[in-house]
């Protein structure tokens, strides 16, 4: 699965995983239904896009038919994944959590982040930390 992803990227990615399981461990003690499900769906949306992503942008450098087509086909799969699991949560959240369903939501596109933050706190940590002179 991760075979195809540069080395930067995979950690950043992992770094990822740790920050969903941190805060879903953080939602389930605060019993925070944003954070235990809201979130928890974006975040997976998150991985799920950038392997989808980075698997695209292989098959379009190195299989060379029709690159443009594929790459849009490969946004529309991408944007179809965040629309069904907005509307997942959306529904679940009718149904279970009447209170939260705006919230949820919320949490659920934040979680859809998940990725951008996790790689902003590699950039700034390697920006800060390991700064080469």
């Amino acid at each position: 699965m991760l075979e195809r992803m540069p080395k930067n990227i995979k950690k950043v990615y992992t770094v990822s995983i740790f920050i969903m399981i941190f805060l879903v461990i953080v939602g389930i003690i605060l019993n925070c239904v944003e954070l235990y499900f809201g979130y928890l769906v974006g975040a997976i949306i998150s991985l799920i896009n950038i392997n989808l992503l980075v698997n695209g942008v292989h098959k379009i450098l190195y299989f060379q038919n029709n690159p443009k087509f594929r790459g849009n086909f490969e946004y529309l799969k991408r944007m179809a994944i965040f629309c069904f699991g907005m509307f997942i949560v959306g529904k679940v959240s009718q149904k279970y959590f009447e209170s939260h369903v705006l919230t949820n939501i919320v949490a659920t596109g934040v979680g859809a982040l998940n990725f951008k933050t996790a790689y902003l706190l590699c950039h700034f940590k390697e920006k800060l930390f390991f700064n080469k002179k």
